[in-house]
């Protein structure tokens, strides 16, 4: 049985196109206890959708945005993930470091991966397809990154980020601690 924070943790998934329209017509159709979770009349309205029509994904994709009441908690979620996996997967590092980079991360207003998202941009193609090949160099590269990825993590965890919408943070660090924001040269040729 689904609690609402599960629930909304799916709905934010399928905000995220990680869920695709027809999964989660189906999830509606088949945990009958979002009623209780949402409401008889949101949960009427995602039933009764009609999933063929052109307008069905971004009609869905509204009601979700309306009905969730905090995707910064979801987003936060979201980022710590990608973090936590940059630190401890190295089979899909370059696939992740990419994520972060491209995908609604540092490129949609998540500035304080930007020392992240430089690294990776500038590793030239060939270089990327040399550490794949060479576990040493890999770890090498990797080292620097992950201290980056541990220190980010540790200003969400204790509150000094603070995720409250898509694209959208409070930044409670002192100056100095927003290192990425003002001396990137630096923190790039170390």
């Amino acid at each position: 049985m689904l609690d609402k924070i599960a629930a909304h943790r799916y709905l934010y998934q399928f905000l995220k196109d990680k869920v695709t329209l027809f999964e989660i017509e189906q999830w509606f159709y088949t945990h009958q206890e979002l009623e209780d979770i949402f409401g008889e009349h949101e949960y009427y309205q995602f039933i009764a959708r009609d999933y063929k029509n052109k307008y069905a994904y971004e009609d869905t994709k509204e009601q979700i945005k309306h009905l969730l009441e905090n995707i910064g908690f979801y987003e936060q979620e979201r980022i710590e993930t990608s973090l936590n996996e940059l630190i401890v997967n190295s089979k899909e590092y370059l696939g992740i470091l990419d994520t972060i980079y491209d995908d609604d991360d540092y490129c949609d207003g998540y500035f304080f991966l930007r020392y992240i998202a430089f690294a990776y941009v500038t590793t030239s193609d060939e270089y990327r397809e040399a550490i794949n090949q060479d576990p040493i160099e890999m770890q090498k590269y990797r080292e620097k990154i992950n201290q980056e990825a541990k220190r980010v993590l540790r200003f969400l965890e204790n509150k000094l980020l603070i995720i409250v919408n898509e694209h959208e943070y409070i930044d409670l660090r002192e100056e100095k601690d927003r290192i990425e924001m003002h001396s990137i040269n630096k923190m790039m040729n170390e």
